[in-house]
């Protein structure tokens, strides 16, 4: 066998490994698209007295199974959840659906979270004190939104709800609708400003 025949087969191999790499990765992709079967697992949680559920880490690009997630626990449904102090399960009323950060770079994770109707902004009004940029010594939050205050309780910086995009990751990094961020560290020192934050704001990666 000549050295050109030799280079041909060689390179003609390369090109049928390439080929096999893309279609595994769309045929891969396609599952994903298509998929009836829930991979994600649910458990429960709490803001203070609140209850919620949870999801298990989903996959980033896995949009299958955040839209099987939704229609799992689609907003306006109800559902049963036990009960602290009744004999009877309690029947509960979906309102919202939360996003978050679950794990970091390279292999970023989502978390969903389902709140009800019965708790809607039961957490307010709250004060909670944090450590963060700008000076920042505590946070406070209402119904209308969260506001960052400095040690003369002056304002920092705030946000409405609606406009409010956050990042959860080692720190919380909240963003305001004209672009100002304010970063408390660290984000597990207060773990119900997270929670509340993650319920009423909306995820934008942030960390990497």
């Amino acid at each position: 066998m000549s050295d050109d025949t030799g280079i041909l087969i060689f390179l003609a191999v390369g090109v049928l490994v390439v080929i096999g790499i893309v279609v595994f990765g769309v045929l891969s992709s396609r599952r994903k698209k298509n998929a009836t079967t829930r991979t994600f697992s649910v458990r429960s949680g709490r803001i203070g007295t609140q209850p919620f559920l949870e999801s298990s880490d989903l996959a980033l690009d896995d949009t299958r199974q955040e839209e099987l997630f939704r229609l799992t626990y689609e907003i306006g449904g109800s559902l049963q959840l036990p009960s602290d102090d009744e004999p009877d399960d309690r029947t509960v009323h979906i309102s919202r659906i939360g996003r978050s950060l679950r794990a970091g770079f390279p292999q970023a994770k989502i978390g969903l979270s389902v709140y009800f109707r019965e708790w809607e902004n039961s957490e307010f009004p709250a004060r909670f004190p944090v450590r963060g940029d700008h000076g920042t010594t505590a946070v406070t939050m209402d119904a209308a939104g969260v506001t960052a205050l400095d040690a003369n309780s002056s304002i920092v910086w705030t946000s409405p709800w609606p406009a409010l995009r956050f990042s959860n990751g080692p720190d919380l990094v909240l963003l305001d609708g004209a672009g100002k961020t304010v970063r408390l560290q660290p984000a597990d020192a207060q773990p119900e400003v997270e929670e509340i934050v993650i319920k009423y704001g909306t995820l934008q990666q942030m960390h990497f």
